[in-house]
This record gives C-alpha cells, structure tokens and sequence, in this order.
C-alpha cells in the first residue's frame, strides 16, 4: 500500500507540473501574481482585496529570489488597475519563468490535500477506502483544471479540510494542543479566502451534532462523569478559542493594521 499511495502522488505531481507548463495563463492568475509580489515587497494589501494573503504570499515566495522589476504601484482600489499592473509586472520581466514557478508553489496545496485525504479515509476507514479515496482524488477532473492555478480554490479547500479534521480529532480526544492547532488551521482557511467563513458554521454544526449524539458525555473525568451541560460548555469554549485564534492570525497575515495600504500611501 505505501508504495502505491507513493505512484499515486507521484502521478498528481506529473498532472500538476504537465498543468504549470501547458496550461496558458488564466485570467486572474496574473493579478493575484502581482497582488502576492506586492505584498511581499511593499505590503500593500490594497492590492487585489477581495482575495486574502495566503495563497498569493505562497505562491510568490519563489519569484524572492528572482528580482524581478518592481510593479507600477496601482493608483486605485479598482479591479482595473491590478489586472493593467499585472501585465505590465509580468511582461516586463520573464512572464514563463515567473507563473511557472509561482503555479509550482501554488501546486502544494493540492499535494497536502491529497496526502491528507488519504490519512484521513485511513484513521476512519482503513487502507482500502483511503487508497480508493486517492485513486479518486487524482484523477478528478476539477483538480486536474484547477490543482496548479495560482488561484484560492485549492487553498481554502486544503485549510477548511485540515481544520475540520483537526476539530475532530479536538473532539475525539480534547488536548490544549489540539485545540490550538485547529485555530491555527481554521485562520489558515479565512487567510486563504473570504468564502473560508464557511469553516464556522461547519464546525458549529459538528460541535451541535457532537452533543446531540452524547457520544462524550458521561466520559470520567478527574471530578467524575461529564454531563451534557459541562460537554456543550467545553465545546462552545473550544468554538469561540478556535474562532478568537483564526482571527488573530488573519490579522497577523495584514501586519496587525487596521489599514490595507502602507501609511505612506
């Protein structure tokens, strides 16, 4: 089986570089290119708002050591003149070279949802579903379109299905350290994009079946059994730490500001 789950991400990794290299640019793929290099170089967030950091800051991490020319600095909030300025960035520098890469590092994403997949179809269900679970996720069509954009699909899909399960696990056998490591996954998801909100009320709705089922209440306890009341009290605790932690590290992902554009503009 491993070496098996080993062909497999090994034939996603083929996809995802046949995608980086024959794939034409999509059209937002420039604009978020230069969002992310703005961000790095100046840590302008006004460019390219409606999308979060995370994945445009992945994906350019590489183009650091390229050096390119810096980006005409956009006049305006408007759609308009990120998409005019990423033009001009990439195609005063070598345009190939730079979405090959920045689509490369997008690509992880993709690679840690599969990896993450199959571990958790293995602690669920055993090696047989996982494996099939993989077979199915790399020969799915929406990954093989959308697995090597630079665009936020496959990053809030990874982080909003790294948190969910770390929820779980959470739930399943409570720890500090579990708890702080599904905030820390669920600000990955609202760093990654607006609509990874969704990650909230899906983990409520567990939380709310959780205690509907008892399935931890009457556990013992140092102070003796758990009742029902102490179990909703410990999860909506564990709810609003895990919300209070994703929040602040969206804000670290801005710098901690209150403001999207450097003062000095």
């Amino acid at each position: 089986m491993p070496a098996g789950v080993i062909c497999l991400i090994a034939i996603l990794a083929a996809e995802l570089a046949f995608s980086v290299r024959r794939q034409s640019q999509t059209f937002d793929e420039g604009c978020h290119i230069f969002a992310g290099y703005e961000y790095w170089r100046s840590r302008d967030f006004g460019v390219n708002p409606e999308h979060p950091p995370l994945v445009k800051l992945a994906a350019t991490l590489p183009l650091l050591h390229l050096r390119p020319l810096p980006p005409p600095m956009p006049e305006d909030y408007f759609k308009g003149s990120c998409f005019r300025g990423a033009f001009k960035f990439l195609y005063s520098n070598d345009a190939e070279t730079m979405l090959s890469l920045s689509r490369m590092a997008a690509s992880i994403f993709t690679l840690i949802l599969a990896l993450m997949i199959f571990e958790v179809a293995y602690s669920m269900f055993g090696a047989g579903p996982a494996f099939l679970a993989l077979v199915l996720f790399v020969f799915e069509p929406n990954i093989l379109a959308h697995g090597a954009l630079v665009t936020t699909d496959l990053g809030v899909a990874c982080c909003m299905f790294a948190a969910v399960y770390a929820f779980y696990r959470y739930v399943t056998r409570p720890s500090v350290l579990r708890l702080a490591g599904c905030g820390f996954l669920t600000g990955l998801a609202l760093a990654a994009k607006h609509s990874g909100v969704l990650v909230f009320p899906i983990l409520f709705l567990l939380a709310v079946a959780e205690v509907a089922l008892g399935s931890r209440a009457g556990v013992e306890t140092p102070h003796g059994p758990r009742t029902r009341r102490q179990e909703v009290l410990r999860l909506a605790g564990a709810l609003l730490l895990i919300g209070l932690i994703a929040l602040t590290l969206l804000w670290s992902f801005y710098g901690f500001r209150f403001q999207a554009r450097p003062g000095n503009l």
